[in-house]
């Protein structure tokens, strides 16, 4: 990214004051304005062509096909929305089934073939944690999200 507004700009659109951004009360946005951020942490976050053409065969279709040219557009305007992943998780096979024992529950019945599959199938959406790494992260996305849905 080689702009950011100025955050003046974005509390006008968003009609408020750094004071309200600060407290925890609610505020409108625009869902125009809302997809646009969505769609500018989309372009910031990892994406590989090849693992989003293998992980969508449709998408891979089209892209054959000429409908699609620009797979990561496509991952940033559409992709993202439509909960597919960008890249290839992070998976510490280790660490994730020893962290949930479902999953690992779950490999040992063939339910699934691995962690990896498993964290992208639903784990991702239910804010599992792949590896040690993220963590952290993942525990303030959470805290943030859960924070803004208690409201």
């Amino acid at each position: 990214m080689d702009y950011l507004p100025h955050i003046d700009l974005f509390l006008r659109a968003l009609r408020i004051n750094k004071e309200r951004l600060a407290s925890k009360s609610k505020i409108a946005v625009d869902a125009k304005l809302l997809r646009h951020l969505l769609q500018v942490l989309a372009e910031a976050a990892p994406f590989s062509e090849e693992f989003y053409l293998e992980a969508n065969p449709d998408i891979a279709e089209a892209h054959a096909r000429g409908d699609i040219e620009n797979l990561r557009a496509h991952f940033v305007e559409h992709g993202y929305f439509e909960g597919r992943p960008g890249a290839p998780p992070p998976v510490n096979e280790t660490f994730y089934t020893s962290t949930y024992r479902d999953v690992a529950d779950a490999v040992k019945r063939g339910d699934v073939k691995s962690g990896a599959e498993h964290y992208l199938r639903s784990g991702a959406s239910e804010a599992r944690i792949p590896s040690p790494q993220l963590k952290g992260e993942i525990e303030t996305w959470v805290t943030v999200l859960r924070d803004e849905a208690a409201r």
